[in-house]
């Protein structure tokens, strides 16, 4: 194609048509113009294409991750109710002064979910993590880029700085409670240990020490609950963005 172009250049400098060759030239000028604007469109468009199939994917990424998260809010915030169950029958049974009706065994039930109890809360932070390396740029949706950020950046940060830390300050002390109230026998369950609250009566349910196990388990539900329910609806608020958002993307 190019020794064609050369051929006629040749010819016509050899006719000495000035007019005829400027009028080519601007025209192959104008050829090479066209391809390399071709040549940048189409790679605009292949830039476009890959920018829109890695939002796609940690879009996509993100919505899996919101969707486990949510379920173990939604666990822990159970675990949190059944607690408060436990909690609420020890501290009427402590206030009974008739105490005939209590069947030792419902005692030990509810006495081993508050002595077993405790909160840790974990959510993936993986595909935020990933998005923000590569720039959160990366996600065209101006509101949706800004709610991912405040989940991920504030919201959830701080329900994790307050339930694993502050929060388990009421824990520790309940465990140091019961340690102190509670003999405790230690027996070898297969390749484990299994530890077990010694209960024969109802006398502990009269200590000071236990009211303070009821006080500490309480606030640690109570104060709990509050950021659990309040992350996970923030969850679910940022997951029905994703979904449409990537509902868009594929129509």
């Amino acid at each position: 194609m190019l020794r064609f172009f050369r051929q006629i250049r040749q010819k016509l400098i050899k006719q000495e048509n000035v007019r005829k060759y400027l009028w080519y030239a601007l025209g192959e000028i104008l050829l090479v113009m066209i391809g390399i604007l071709l040549a940048l469109q189409v790679n605009n468009w292949n830039e476009n294409r890959k920018e829109k199939n890695y939002e796609h994917r940690m879009l996509t990424e993100l919505s899996v991750a919101l969707v486990n998260d949510i379920g173990n809010f939604r666990l822990l915030e159970d675990m949190m109710s059944n607690l408060e169950e436990s909690i609420f029958y020890l501290t009427a049974a402590s206030n009974m002064d008739d105490r005939r009706s209590l069947e030792i065994d419902s005692v030990r039930q509810h006495l081993d979910s508050v002595w077993g109890f405790g909160v840790y809360i974990a959510y993936n932070e993986g595909p935020y993590e990933a998005l923000k390396s590569s720039g959160l740029d990366k996600i065209s949706n101006d509101s949706l880029r800004n709610e991912i950020a405040k989940l991920y950046s504030f919201s959830l940060p701080s329900a994790d700085a307050w339930i694993n830390e502050i929060i388990r300050g009421s824990i520790d002390a309940k465990f140091r409670y019961f340690d102190l109230l509670f003999d405790i026998q230690v027996e070898r369950s297969g390749q484990a240990l299994e530890k077990t609250l010694i209960v024969e009566n109802f006398d502990f349910l009269d200590s000071p020490i236990f009211a303070d196990i009821l006080s500490e388990s309480f606030n640690a539900t109570r104060y709990s609950k509050v950021p659990l329910a309040q992350n996970r609806r923030q969850m679910e608020q940022l997951l029905g963005m994703i979904n449409k958002e990537l509902t868009n993307h594929s129509d």
